[in-house]
């Protein structure tokens, strides 16, 4: 490793200060099993101990997304264990349940409260949308999640909670009715909104959906990905007093139907890719309390490299 991006892993990683904006950089999620065995971040002694892993991962990022909890609803113990694994300063964002952003999931991952309110045949499908789920059992699963993103909370560790909608779903008021619906949920937390179809940010829904994000206080998602077909700019817009940068990476792959994750983000940014941020960043800081840049591209840890590399440019 250069010089340049060598870290202090000796201590806790502290977030970057620019002016008055605290800049947290990071990954999203520590654990997926290709940035652990072929990603070369993680010493050979701690690849295999989940505690070992977040601690190591603490001492070089401030700030990690929880990506587990979209693919499958997390017990509050084991957010109070990774709490404990972590020094206090380290902050958590947490991705939303899949039922709860328009996506699908396995009824069988549910925990057993929540699976035991589910008709016999919900319960033994593969596949099944919220609108299938009964009113009880839903409301059992946002009772679920809010108590493990509460164990955050009361630490004082939570950064935002990461509304991430379908690819491909464009414009549609409907959106807003379904944060509306939730929000004696969303109003004990940070909440940062991600669409990705360009719809969004084209004419009167660009306007709509910026108005909406502002007068709650919730943050535009700012995505960086290959620009192509429906997929959105990457404009930057700001509607909170912080702000969240999601790096996809830029791989054609990510426009093919059914694409496995491992190619979609397959990608390592440059330096002269990543120079226009560090820019951007730099101009945002002066209008933003916090600012969170989070790279997506985990596959073979290119996610680790490129959030020191950035780390690196931004201290410059």
């Amino acid at each position: 490793m250069p010089d340049s991006l060598r870290l202090d892993i000796d201590q806790p990683a502290r977030p970057l200060e620019l002016g008055r904006c605290t800049v947290y950089v990071g990954t999203c999620s520590w654990a997926d099993p290709n940035f652990v065995k072929e990603g070369g971040f993680y010493p050979r002694g701690v690849r295999n101990d989940p505690a070992g892993r977040l601690r190591f991962y603490s001492t070089v990022f401030p700030t990690v997304e929880v990506d587990a909890t979209y693919h499958a609803l997390q017990p509050p113990d084991r957010a109070a264990k990774w709490v404990q694994w972590t020094p206090p300063g380290f902050i958590f964002n947490v991705k939303a349940f899949s039922l709860f952003t328009w996506h699908e999931t396995d009824p069988r991952r549910l925990p057993p409260q929540v699976l035991s309110l589910l008709p016999p045949e919900l319960a033994q499908a593969t596949e099944a949308g919220a609108a299938q789920l009964p009113e009880e059992a839903l409301h059992a699963c946002w009772d679920y999640f809010a108590a493990f993103v509460g164990e955050f909370i009361k630490s004082g560790r939570l950064g935002h909670v990461l509304f991430q909608f379908p690819k491909g779903r464009g414009y549609t008021p409907d959106l807003f009715a379904h944060l509306d619906r939730w929000e004696p949920y969303l109003r004990s937390w940070p909440i940062a909104v991600e669409i990705r179809h360009r719809e969004w940010m084209e004419g009167r829904a660009r306007a709509e959906l910026l108005s909406y994000l502002r007068d709650r206080n919730y943050a535009y998602v700012i995505p960086d990905m290959i620009q192509q077909a429906y997929l959105p700019p990457s404009d930057v817009e700001l509607t909170a007093p912080w702000t969240v940068v999601r790096f996809h990476g830029r791989n054609p792959a990510m426009m093919e139907r059914r694409a496995p994750t491992n190619r979609v983000y397959d990608y390592a940014y440059t330096e002269e890719e990543l120079r226009p941020w560090v820019h951007t960043v730099k101009e945002l800081s002066q209008e933003v309390e916090r600012a969170y840049l989070l790279f997506n591209n985990h596959y073979r840890g290119q996610s680790a490299r490129n959030a020191r590399e950035i780390s690196a440019l931004l201290k410059e």
